[in-house]
């Protein structure tokens, strides 16, 4: 008999990609950039999320734009739950920016 495990990603930070490539979460903002096709830029913010019982890190861009249930549908695909709290810390986090671009065209 086997079990659908599922695993639940929380969300340790969001930080500029900057500050991610001068840590050890290098390679995944890398990896996420080429599978994106996006271009690195320091400014951009990228949610870093931890794998719970596992070593494994997601990360993913975030910018006003940003779509929690595709991010959620990315999580699905890897048989992995975004924790409710980090969820809604991340909704939050895109409100706030979404104000701050709102201000910045006025």
């Amino acid at each position: 008999m086997t079990e659908n495990l599922e695993f639940v990603a929380t969300l340790i930070t969001v930080v500029s990609v900057k500050e991610a490539l001068n840590s050890e979460m290098e390679n995944f903002v890398r990896v996420r950039a080429a599978i994106d096709n996006r271009e690195l830029r320091d400014d951009d913010k990228v949610a870093i999320f931890n794998i719970n019982s596992t070593t494994s890190y997601q990360v993913f861009f975030i910018d006003e734009d940003t779509d929690i249930e595709k991010l959620k549908e990315e999580f699905k695909k890897m048989n992995v739950r975004l924790n409710y709290d980090s969820e809604k810390a991340l909704k939050r986090y895109i409100e706030g920016l979404r104000n701050e671009r709102c201000k910045e065209l006025r």
